[in-house]
C-alpha cells in the first residue's frame, strides 16, 4: 500500500513539474526579444533606426490643424529620420508639425513636416531652462519629407555632424 502511495505522489509532482515548466517557458518567452538583437539595434543607442547626433540649430514649428506660429526653439538632436527639439509646451503624441529647420549651410531653413513621437517631461518629470522656465523635449520623426529637403539634411549631417562625431570619438 505505501508503495503504491509513493508511486501516485511521485507520479504527481512529475506532472506539477512538467505544468509549472510550461508556465515558466510562456512566461520567459513573453518577454524575449523576437528576432536577432544585434541586426535590430544596428549598433545604435537606443534601438534607433538612424545615429542620432547632438546639435542646436533654430527650430520653428506649428501644428499642421492651427494657423499659429510657435516662436523659435532648439534642437537637441537630428538624424536622417527625425528631430529632438525643446518646447515650452506641451505637444501630444500623433501630433502632426510642420517645421522650419535653420541649417548653418543653408540660406533657407529646410521646411519638413513631422509627426510627435513622444514627449519627455510631459508626465510629471520637471526640466527647466536657464530662466526658470518649464521645457519639454519632444521626439519628432519626419515624414512627407520632400527629395529635396531630405537630400539637404543629409548633405548637412554627413559633411558636419558624421566628421565631428568621428573626432570626438578619436579624441
Amino acid at each position: 500500500m505505501h508503495i503504491l502511495f509513493f508511486i501516485f505522489l511521485a507520479v504527481l509532482l512529475f506532472i506539477i513539474y512538467i505544468i509549472s515548466s510550461r508556465e515558466e517557458k510562456k512566461a520567459k518567452s513573453k518577454y524575449e526579444p523576437r528576432g536577432k538583437l544585434e541586426e535590430y539595434c544596428a549598433n545604435e543607442k537606443n534601438r534607433r533606426r538612424c545615429q542620432r547626433f547632438e546639435t542646436t540649430l533654430d527650430v520653428k514649428y506649428k501644428l499642421l490643424k492651427s494657423s499659429k506660429s510657435n516662436p523659435a526653439f532648439s534642437s537637441k538632436d537630428i538624424s536622417e529620420v527625425g528631430i529632438g527639439i525643446l518646447t515650452y509646451e506641451i505637444i501630444p503624441k500623433d501630433a502632426l508639425l510642420e517645421m522650419d529647420i535653420a541649417i548653418p549651410t543653408q540660406k533657407e531653413p529646410l521646411r519638413i513636416k513631422g509627426k510627435v513621437a513622444w514627449c519627455e517631461g510631459c508626465e510629471g518629470a520637471k526640466r527647466l531652462d536657464k530662466e526658470g522656465k518649464r521645457v519639454f523635449m519632444i521626439g519628432v520623426e519626419f515624414f512627407e519629407t520632400d527629395k529635396d529637403q531630405r537630400a539637404k539634411l543629409i548633405e548637412y549631417i554627413n559633411t558636419h555632424l558624421v566628421s565631428k562625431n568621428e573626432k570626438e570619438l578619436q579624441d
